[in-house]
């Protein structure tokens, strides 16, 4: 773009007015450059350029900073806070280890009352089994008795007295010496044995030898009555803790279950603010998603803008350059051409006119003059066909490739590939076909050292394709070093009707310029003239 305003700058003529004002939109892209950089300050807009077409007047879009200042601002306003669903999660997981510790805690409790339980109703069932026994010895001992001492009836006795000892000593083994029960039973443990000590007796004498008044027991009666009583406290206590262990296991149970539904609830209320913090983010990100995608769509809409703008430029300073490459050639042709015309005519008929009075010397001097007017006529129809190629108006593009090509067949292999007519286009695209093989060629013969160059032309449909290929040094077309100027002129003269430039290189490969673009039908008008 600066070598576009560079060239804009040089190809001003002096003789515009400066009443006559440039397009308003083409005055603010100059500033805008002005102010970027783009454009020395000292530098101004061309005032007026009225016989060309004019870019478009729209007004430049707003610089895109402060779209990204908008946008970022919207941003923080729309972004979430990151705090509560960090709180969140704590809690949440605050709530689930609080549910595992309780219902671990459920468990153990409950496992502890049902081992509680059952040792009490173990130590029922001894003391049940202990009475039993000594019954069972009583019995045995009294059938023994009535029964002429059989020793068959002996038997309950003796299998009682085996049993009763091991179950003493478990029963002493539940009541350690620091429980309140412990006299109590190291008195039924005495009872036992006196008890036992008694039948013993009663065995050995073969007759009852502890009777009392009739009606009344005797002193076995009265430690069987006392080991019964014995037994049942302490049967009651055990079952009186059995009861309160229950009621404690029930209240605790009660208690537990109280603080697991408030857990419960309070899990289920973060799930719903889990949930609902999940449904603003996804709000939030839907909005954020449609203001990206407007902030997108106002973007691409000032790049759009601004590259139109550009282009519009772009074309009308192209435009400018042939406007005033014609203008020169014109002037030129008409006032330079017919003043070295003039002038050599002058001089021819000067020197016919003193023919022999005028010395050898004055005459060479005469004719070295006509030759030398002659030389600038050659010279300026030289300038003249490369400011405005004569060829390309009278006889077409095809011939106009044809006579610039042939100026390079003393100096390169020449392969054209072109067609025999001319394509049905407009002036103004095949000026533009022209001036792409012009600059190819002459970036070959400055840079390319190359010795064979292929120009083709072709119609294909409804495109245009033309290509300008060499066999040179190449280059890399992606080289920040590159001087660009050229290509980007030529990218641009085929941008200008919707067309396609690539070029195709690489050091030692040699280099392609390709260009493809719609071909634009030239008028029936046009045809005529033409």
């Amino acid at each position: 773009m600066k070598s576009l305003v560079a060239l804009y700058m040089d190809l001003k003529p002096e003789g515009w007015s400066e009443s006559r004002r440039a397009p308003a939109g083409l005055r603010r892209t100059f500033r805008i450059m002005a102010q970027n950089g783009r454009l020395p300050r000292g530098r101004r807009a061309p005032a007026s350029l009225a016989h060309l077409p004019r870019p478009s007047s729209e007004h430049l879009a707003p610089p895109m900073s402060l779209h990204a200042a908008s946008l970022r601002e919207q941003l923080s306003r729309l972004r979430p806070r990151r705090l509560w669903p960090l709180l969140l999660v704590a809690l949440g997981c605050a709530l689930v280890l609080s549910l595992l510790a309780f219902g671990r805690l459920h468990s153990r409790v409950g496992v502890e009352a049902m081992h509680e339980t059952q040792a009490y109703k173990q130590r029922i069932d001894r003391f049940d089994t202990l009475l039993a026994l000594v019954l069972d010895a009583e019995t045995g001992v009294r059938g023994y008795l009535l029964n002429e001492h059989k020793r068959v009836y002996l038997e309950p006795y003796e299998e009682s007295r085996v049993n009763i000892g091991p179950l003493l000593a478990r029963i002493d083994q539940d009541y350690p010496p620091e429980s309140t029960d412990r006299q109590e039973v190291e008195m039924l443990a005495e009872l036992i044995r006196l008890k036992l000590k008694l039948l013993a007796d009663t065995v050995e004498a073969g007759r009852v030898i502890s009777a009392g008044p009739p009606g009344q027991g005797g002193i076995g009666k009265a430690y069987t009555d006392q080991i019964r009583l014995s037994i049942s406290v302490l049967r009651e206590r055990l079952e009186e803790r059995n009861r309160a262990l229950v009621s404690e296991s029930i209240t605790r149970f009660g208690e537990m279950e109280h603080a697991v539904s408030l857990l419960a609830l309070g899990a289920i209320g973060l799930i719903v603010m889990l949930f609902a913090v999940q449904q603003r983010q996804a709000s939030l990100r839907v909005r954020i998603g449609e203001l990206l995608e407007r902030e997108n769509l106002t973007l691409e809409s000032t790049v759009s803008q601004r590259t139109r703008e550009l282009s519009d430029l772009a074309s009308y300073l192209t435009d400018a350059h042939e406007a005033e490459r014609a203008r020169l050639a014109r002037e030129l042709h008409d006032e330079l051409g017919a003043l070295l015309t003039a002038a050599k005519m002058d001089a021819s008929w000067l020197l016919r006119s003193l023919g022999a009075q005028a010395g050898p010397d004055i005459q060479a001097r005469f004719r070295r003059l006509i030759d030398t007017i002659g030389s600038g006529i050659t010279i300026k129809r030289r300038i003249i066909d490369d400011l405005r190629p004569p060829l390309l108006q009278g006889l077409g593009l095809v011939e106009a490739l044809r006579a610039l090509t042939d100026a390079l067949r003393g100096e390169f292999q020449l392969a054209l590939d072109l067609p025999a007519a001319d394509p049905p286009c407009t002036e103004e695209q095949s000026l533009a076909l022209f001036r792409i093989v012009q600059e190819s060629i002459t970036n070959i013969r400055k840079y390319a050292h190359a010795r064979r160059i292929e120009v083709g032309l072709k119609l294909e449909g409804q495109d245009i394709h033309l290509w300008v290929s060499d066999d040179g040094d190449g280059f890399d077309p992606d080289s920040p070093q590159l001087s660009r100027h050229g290509l980007a002129g030529m990218k641009h003269r085929a941008q200008m009707f919707a067309g396609r430039f690539d070029v195709l290189s690489a050091p030692g490969a040699g280099t392609r310029v390709d260009a493809r673009m719609p071909l634009q039908p030239a008028s029936a008008d046009h045809q005529a003239v033409a």
